[in-house]
């Protein structure tokens, strides 16, 4: 603790001011990134200013952080904002590209927090009209490389991986560009903002082969995955880099939880479950909002698939305890991470009873799910009332299957139909997929 203080003295200057090492921002509390963002917008927008590009991306970038860790729309727009003043503001072709990079990095985070497709192409149509100017600058090279390696990512999640790979393939070849270069940086300048991007580089790469890999029940690609998550996160230090260590932690956890899956190994799955129930893995809610509710999802997911391996039914009730517990966090209700843990926590609970398969386990996960309905209006919280539809058909449906005959199959049609309006709405896609499929089983029947 006492180096921690001397390195953040260090990294003060006069009128409290960050240096413009990124990498710093991992070591800042949400409370000396909104103080620090709010001075260089200030300072960017003060008369005297004679440089306004620099503090203006530099406001950018924090409030991007903030909003990355907090999922705040206000954030996003503040950091739209910053990047398009830096644009205005910039003197030269690299400061010019170094701006519209910043904007596409914040639709593509947008993109990622509220599941807006449109600002997919607006990320390309920025990262096109920058790119010729970052030809002699090999720090900026290396960053539009990962910034165009995931909008491609993206791209392909967008089409679905499935029976095609030639988007996840074209991605994978911006990625390993990306991480090549960001590699070749850190051995250069060996600075900490640029082992940050070479590891987060990785992450993307190793994101990408963990969706082929569950897409595919490769095994062997996840054991893979999981060797390649060890070697990252060996090479991060949880002391200076704490929230890329802790999300790389959490991928590693994620890939042995799906290995241990699609093997059938209730022990894989368990050494995922542990690593994440470990005091050091664990994110601090106050420093990283999102990355601890993710957190809380995954150790509940992994909970729950150990149940269905193991046919352990307590197990269930422990994964809606956790799910329970990141719930009760305030969320935008506009965040994809809030619709996903809502559907996971009501997917939870039919499992629970479907894998008991009897009608009175049918019968008491309707009667919660109806209780949860009566407490909500559809109009306050849409999302929510139409994850609780689309797993009330669920239950329709299993116990049609049970009984030989679905009773409730008007039900089931109507609840599907509602839930479906509001996920493409909400512009929920995985969410409209999967319902639109329960929706032509209840048709069939």
């Amino acid at each position: 603790m006492f180096e921690f203080g001397r390195e953040l003295r260090r990294i003060f200057r006069q009128h409290d001011r960050i240096d413009a090492d990124a990498s710093l921002y991992e070591l800042m509390n949400l409370q000396m990134l909104i103080a620090q963002g709010r001075q260089f917008d200030i300072e960017g927008g003060r008369v005297s200013t004679r440089d306004r590009f620099t503090p203006y991306i530099q406001a950018a970038l924090i409030w991007r952080e903030y909003a990355r860790r907090t999922g705040d729309p206000v954030a996003v727009r503040r950091a739209a904002a910053s990047a398009e003043n830096a644009g205005k503001a910039a003197q030269s072709a690299q400061e010019a590209a170094l701006a519209a990079l910043e904007q596409a990095l914040t639709c593509l985070l947008s993109h990622d927090l509220f599941e807006t497709g449109d600002l997919l192409s607006s990320a390309e149509d920025l990262l096109a009209t920058g790119r010729a100017a970052v030809q002699e600058d090999d720090a900026l090279r290396a960053r539009y490389n990962r910034a165009e390696a995931q909008l491609a990512m993206r791209l392909a999640v967008r089409q679905g991986i499935g029976e095609d790979l030639e988007l996840a393939m074209l991605a994978m070849s911006h990625i390993d560009r990306a991480v090549e270069r960001a590699d070749q940086r850190v051995i250069r300048t060996h600075a900490s903002a640029d082992k940050i991007e070479a590891a987060l580089a990785r992450l993307d790469r190793a994101d990408l082969l963990m969706m082929v890999g569950v897409d595919r029940g490769d095994a062997s690609l996840m054991t893979a995955v999981v060797r390649d998550f060890e070697a990252l996160r060996a090479r991060l230090d949880p002391a200076y880099e704490p929230v890329t260590h802790a999300r790389v932690t959490l991928r590693l956890a994620q890939a042995q939880i799906w290995a241990g899956e699609i093997e059938g190994r209730p022990e894989t799955v368990s050494e995922g479950v542990a690593l994440l129930s470990r005091e050091d893995a664990i994110f601090d809610y106050e420093h990283a909002p999102l990355d601890w509710v993710a957190h809380q999802q995954l150790l509940a997911s992994g909970l729950q698939i150990l149940a269905e391996l193991t046919l352990e039914t307590e197990l269930h009730g422990k994964a809606m305890a956790v799910y329970d517990l990141a719930l009760k966090r305030p969320l935008q209700k506009g965040l994809a991470l809030r619709a996903r843990l809502l559907e996971a926590r009501a997917a939870c609970r039919t499992r629970q009873a479907e894998s008991q398969g009897s009608l009175k386990a049918l019968d008491h996960a309707e009667a919660a799910f109806k209780s949860e309905l009566r407490s909500i209006r559809a109009h306050d919280d849409p999302v929510a009332w139409a994850v609780l539809q689309w797993q009330l058909a669920r239950i329709y449906v299993a116990r049609g299957e049970i009984s030989g005959f679905m009773m409730e199959r008007a039900e089931a049609a109507y609840a599907l139909e509602a839930a479906l309006d509001i996920f493409r709405e909400q512009g929920l896609t995985a969410m409209t997929a999967a319902a639109a499929v329960l929706q032509d089983s209840v048709r069939a029947a």
